[in-house]
């Protein structure tokens, strides 16, 4: 919902999701940022695991997204992504093996 408009958006369009002050959100290819109207829990759920992975509580990103992955601290990774003014994209510990099988895939 964009204002008095509905707007689709086919899930190929988007690039992530994220959450911002506890409200989600999904970037598009166009570099467009809409609101959702599910939490990053329940896409999580319904969505392709194939086609988006969940990075950290903030972020679940596609292929398409990611510009540049960069080793960081702690054994984590750093993730760029396209469209995203947040330069703190990081793949929590925890989540960095099945990141990295996912990217493999």
């Amino acid at each position: 919902k964009v204002g008095e408009h509905l707007r689709p958006v086919t899930v190929e369009e988007i690039l992530f999701f994220y959450s911002l002050d506890k409200a989600t959100y999904f970037a598009t290819a166009d570099n467009r940022h809409y609101p959702a109207d599910f939490s990053l829990e329940y896409l999580e759920e319904i969505l392709d695991p194939g086609r988006f992975f969940r990075i950290n509580r903030k972020y679940m990103v596609s292929l398409p997204a990611i510009l540049d992955i960069i080793s960081y601290s702690n054994s984590r990774l750093k993730i760029r992504l396209k469209h995203s003014t947040d330069e703190d994209v990081i793949v929590s510990r925890e989540k960095v093996s099945d990141f990295k099988l996912w990217l493999d895939r």
